[in-house]
Protein backbone atom coordinates (compact mmCIF):
# COMPACT_ATOMS: atom_id res chain seq x y z
CA UNK A 1 0.00 0.00 0.00
CA UNK A 2 2.96 2.55 1.00
CA UNK A 3 4.36 2.15 -2.78
CA UNK A 4 1.47 3.52 -4.71
CA UNK A 5 1.64 6.95 -3.68
CA UNK A 6 5.01 6.30 -5.26
CA UNK A 7 4.60 5.09 -8.22
CA UNK A 8 1.67 7.12 -9.17
CA UNK A 9 4.71 10.01 -8.63
CA UNK A 10 7.03 8.54 -10.74
CA UNK A 11 4.47 7.68 -13.74
CA UNK A 12 2.89 11.73 -13.49
CA UNK A 13 6.57 12.76 -13.11
CA UNK A 14 7.61 10.18 -16.50
CA UNK A 15 4.09 11.92 -18.55
CA UNK A 16 5.65 15.67 -17.22
CA UNK A 17 8.38 14.50 -19.03
CA UNK A 18 7.86 13.29 -22.40
CA UNK A 19 4.99 15.98 -22.74
CA UNK A 20 7.76 18.68 -22.10
CA UNK A 21 10.31 16.97 -24.43
CA UNK A 22 7.26 16.67 -27.11
CA UNK A 23 6.60 20.27 -26.72
CA UNK A 24 10.04 21.70 -27.48
CA UNK A 25 10.75 19.29 -29.75
CA UNK A 26 7.47 20.50 -32.03
CA UNK A 27 8.41 24.70 -30.71
CA UNK A 28 8.89 25.24 -34.69
CA UNK A 29 6.22 23.34 -36.10
CA UNK A 30 3.11 24.03 -37.40
CA UNK A 31 0.42 22.46 -34.76
CA UNK A 32 2.51 24.44 -31.78
CA UNK A 33 -0.95 25.48 -31.32
CA UNK A 34 -2.16 21.53 -30.10
CA UNK A 35 0.76 20.92 -28.32
CA UNK A 36 0.60 24.40 -26.60
CA UNK A 37 -3.05 22.70 -25.31
CA UNK A 38 -1.62 19.22 -24.43
CA UNK A 39 1.22 20.69 -22.17
CA UNK A 40 -1.46 23.31 -20.75
CA UNK A 41 -4.56 20.50 -20.47
CA UNK A 42 -2.01 18.43 -18.85
CA UNK A 43 -0.55 21.37 -16.20
CA UNK A 44 -4.73 21.74 -15.38
CA UNK A 45 -4.97 17.98 -14.88
CA UNK A 46 -1.88 17.50 -12.62
CA UNK A 47 -3.24 20.89 -10.79
CA UNK A 48 -6.84 19.16 -10.39
CA UNK A 49 -5.05 16.23 -8.69
CA UNK A 50 -3.12 18.45 -6.78
CA UNK A 51 -6.10 19.89 -5.26
CA UNK A 52 -8.01 16.92 -5.05
CA UNK A 53 -5.22 15.26 -2.92
CA UNK A 54 -4.58 18.37 -0.80
CA UNK A 55 -8.62 18.12 0.00
CA UNK A 56 -8.75 14.31 0.25
CA UNK A 57 -5.35 13.45 2.19
CA UNK A 58 -6.27 14.92 5.73
CA UNK A 59 -9.85 13.47 5.42
CA UNK A 60 -8.90 9.86 4.78
CA UNK A 61 -5.39 9.95 6.81
CA UNK A 62 -7.41 11.39 9.68
CA UNK A 63 -7.90 8.42 12.19
CA UNK A 64 -3.98 7.52 11.59
CA UNK A 65 -2.71 11.21 12.35
CA UNK A 66 -2.64 12.99 15.61
CA UNK A 67 -3.74 16.41 14.20
CA UNK A 68 -7.04 17.96 15.24
CA UNK A 69 -9.74 19.20 12.80
CA UNK A 70 -9.00 22.32 13.77
CA UNK A 71 -6.13 22.74 12.46
CA UNK A 72 -7.17 20.77 9.21
CA UNK A 73 -10.14 23.37 8.51
CA UNK A 74 -7.71 26.03 9.50
CA UNK A 75 -5.12 25.48 6.87
CA UNK A 76 -8.31 24.66 4.30
CA UNK A 77 -9.72 27.81 4.93
CA UNK A 78 -6.47 29.74 4.95
CA UNK A 79 -5.75 27.79 1.07
CA UNK A 80 -9.63 29.25 0.29
CA UNK A 81 -8.52 32.89 1.55
CA UNK A 82 -5.56 33.12 -0.01
CA UNK A 83 -6.96 31.98 -3.43
CA UNK A 84 -9.50 33.73 -3.02
CA UNK A 85 -8.11 36.50 -2.49
CA UNK A 86 -5.13 36.42 -5.07
CA UNK A 87 -9.18 36.05 -7.67
CA UNK A 88 -10.62 39.11 -6.24
CA UNK A 89 -6.94 41.22 -6.75
CA UNK A 90 -6.43 40.17 -10.06
CA UNK A 91 -7.67 42.85 -12.38
CA UNK A 92 -8.09 40.35 -15.73
CA UNK A 93 -7.23 43.14 -17.91
CA UNK A 94 -6.91 42.33 -21.53
CA UNK A 95 -3.21 41.27 -22.72
CA UNK A 96 -2.92 42.23 -26.45
CA UNK A 97 0.25 39.99 -28.18
CA UNK A 98 2.95 41.17 -30.34
CA UNK A 99 1.48 39.65 -33.24
CA UNK A 100 -1.62 41.54 -32.45
CA UNK A 101 -4.27 39.14 -31.00
CA UNK A 102 -5.79 39.77 -28.09
CA UNK A 103 -6.89 37.65 -24.87
CA UNK A 104 -9.78 39.18 -22.75
CA UNK A 105 -12.23 37.55 -20.62
CA UNK A 106 -12.11 34.51 -17.79
CA UNK A 107 -8.76 33.09 -18.46
CA UNK A 108 -6.94 36.10 -18.05
CA UNK A 109 -8.58 36.69 -14.74
CA UNK A 110 -7.85 33.34 -14.03
CA UNK A 111 -3.93 34.06 -14.99
CA UNK A 112 -3.73 37.16 -13.17
CA UNK A 113 -5.05 35.21 -9.86
CA UNK A 114 -2.36 32.37 -10.47
CA UNK A 115 0.27 34.95 -10.69
CA UNK A 116 -0.73 36.83 -8.24
CA UNK A 117 -1.13 33.37 -5.73
CA UNK A 118 2.58 32.80 -7.11
CA UNK A 119 3.90 35.64 -5.67
CA UNK A 120 2.16 35.61 -2.68
CA UNK A 121 3.24 32.35 -1.91
CA UNK A 122 6.92 32.70 -3.25
CA UNK A 123 6.86 35.83 -0.46
CA UNK A 124 5.11 33.61 2.22
CA UNK A 125 8.43 30.87 1.14
CA UNK A 126 10.64 33.71 1.55
CA UNK A 127 9.73 34.82 4.78
CA UNK A 128 9.83 31.54 6.29
CA UNK A 129 13.21 30.56 5.12
CA UNK A 130 14.39 34.01 6.65
CA UNK A 131 12.53 33.75 9.49
CA UNK A 132 13.27 30.31 10.22
CA UNK A 133 17.44 31.13 9.83
CA UNK A 134 16.67 34.43 12.23
CA UNK A 135 15.10 32.05 14.62
CA UNK A 136 17.04 29.01 14.82
CA UNK A 137 19.98 31.59 15.33
CA UNK A 138 18.74 33.15 18.21
CA UNK A 139 18.11 29.82 19.52
CA UNK A 140 21.40 28.60 19.61
CA UNK A 141 22.19 31.93 21.80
Amino acid sequence: MKKIPKIALWVLFLISIVISVLYFLNIKSENLDAWTYTYLNWAYVTLGLTILAIILMPILTFKQRTVKLRSILLVIGITVVLVGGSYLLAPGTPVTLANGKVFEGSVVKLTDAGLYLTYILVACAAIAIIGGSVYNALKKN
